[in-house]
């Protein structure tokens, strides 16, 4: 073989694999997407749930974590519908306790410091009075132990 033989074959060669990297990128980087698993609660709130799910027990119950608001409202305003349903369809509760059959038997939200704001001081508002109109009990707590999770069963 000449080397004008040897150049073009490299040539071809490079243009192939060049071309195939291009094809398998096209075909495989549309199946990418930039996520990954992260846990469902916090650390805090993993600790809150390890109590709560223990007293939810002795008494026969469940403890629902992350529970999203508009699985828990319904709108009743059909010509307004939308509106207040924007209002919760990205919102979540931290925990909600239900009886054997799932009906809920009231909510609860692990407030931090990240509610001290006036905007989540708002949204807090929100969800105070949206489970109120829809008679669900919320409750709230900031500090825990063992004692104020026993109160919030009572």
């Amino acid at each position: 073989m000449d080397l004008m033989k040897v150049k073009v074959l490299i040539a071809a060669v490079v243009i192939t694999v060049v071309f195939l990297l291009i094809i398998f990128r096209m075909y495989f980087g549309r199946q990418r997407y930039p996520y990954r698993a992260r846990p469902i609660l916090t650390r805090r709130e993993y600790n809150f749930y390890v109590l709560l799910q223990r007293e939810a027990s002795r008494r026969g119950l469940i403890v629902c974590p992350k529970v999203g608001v508009k699985d828990l409202l319904e709108v009743t305003s059909r010509r307004h519908y939308m509106k207040y349903f924007r209002q919760i369809a990205q919102k979540h509760i931290d925990f909600v306790i239900c009886d054997r059959e799932l009906r809920v038997l009231f909510a609860v939200e692990l407030d931090d410091s990240s509610h001290d704001t006036e905007e989540a001081k708002k949204r807090d508002q929100f969800k105070d009075r949206a489970f109120k109109a829809a008679r669900i009990p919320l409750r709230r707590i900031r500090d825990y132990d063992e004692a104020s999770v026993w109160e919030l069963f009572r």
